[in-house]
């Protein structure tokens, strides 16, 4: 399950003009149109990444699924520790 908070990169009790920001911003980024210079590889993980930024930001930005991920993702059972640590040690050490 992808963290679509950390897709984005906004807190977890970011509001809708902080998503909306984000989201902005990282689609402008990633958008195909952007990257002119850039070899075949960089566009296909571009294009990755877009497609992730656009569904963090219709979960997110929509109340009802905003709520029920959250509900769904404090729920998650660990299966691999390692990962989950990983991922907890680059939130705060960027």
């Amino acid at each position: 399950m992808n963290n679509y908070f950390r897709v984005l990169g906004v807190k977890s009790n970011a509001n809708e003009n902080d998503i909306k920001r984000a989201y902005r911003r990282l689609s402008n980024q990633y958008h195909p149109d952007k990257l002119l210079g850039a070899s075949e590889e960089e566009r296909e993980l571009a294009a990755i990444k877009l497609h992730q930024v656009k569904q963090a930001y219709e979960v997110l930005s929509d109340p009802k699924q905003r709520a029920a991920f959250i509900k769904d993702f404090n729920n998650v059972i660990v299966t691999d520790p390692a990962a989950a640590m990983q991922e907890m040690w680059d939130q705060f050490y960027p």
